[in-house]
């Protein structure tokens, strides 16, 4: 008696045992690897940026306000060397019984800002700390008829990049003071 296999009779053949060649291994790993690799650089950068924009509104923030105080000065107080508020002028004592001073810098050299009277001033500035903060306050006056007529307060502040990565941030509010406007002449 002949013995048949059925699966020959009816035309199937058992599956083979397939796998992948090597080549394809490596291909698969390698393009993983490109991915996974791609995916961390974007997480990093993506970090990075966030430090940046971090900084960026903090220093924001410290020439708003600086620039918003010296709004408040009187006109003709507005020169180097004066306080740029009662309340810094190192003089009376604040909620924590500190004296703080802070004064119009008499040229635009750059000036730290890792001092507590600065951090007293914009307690956000000591997160910059590690950066080395600094600014600039340029001032130019216009005079007609022999009294001053406008101030402009240039305001610049700069900062090492995170990371060290990148030049010095930098950033610069302007400040315009008519006597005419305010005055009411």
């Amino acid at each position: 008696m002949k013995t048949v296999n059925l699966n020959q009779r009816i035309g199937k053949r058992r599956p083979s045992l397939q796998a992948y060649t090597l080549v394809e291994v490596l291909f698969a790993t390698a393009l993983t690897s490109i991915m996974f690799f791609a995916g961390l650089g974007a997480i990093t950068f993506s970090k990075v940026q966030l430090m940046r924009d971090r900084e960026r509104a903090v220093m924001s923030d410290f020439c708003t306000h600086y620039i918003e105080t010296l709004k408040g000065i009187n006109f003709d107080n507005l020169t180097p060397g004066n306080a740029i508020n009662p309340l810094y002028d190192g003089i009376g004592a604040n909620e924590y019984g500190k004296k703080v001073t802070i004064r119009i810098p008499n040229d635009a050299s750059w000036v730290s800002l890792n001092s507590t009277n600065y951090q007293s001033f914009c307690p956000d500035l000591a997160y910059l700390s590690g950066r080395n903060p600094q600014m600039s306050l340029g001032l130019a006056t216009t005079t007609s008829g022999g009294s001053v007529r406008t101030r402009q307060a240039t305001l610049q502040v700069r900062w090492d990049a995170p990371l060290r990565r990148g030049s010095q941030e930098m950033l610069r509010m302007d400040l315009l003071r008519l006597r005419d406007i305010e005055s009411g002449q």
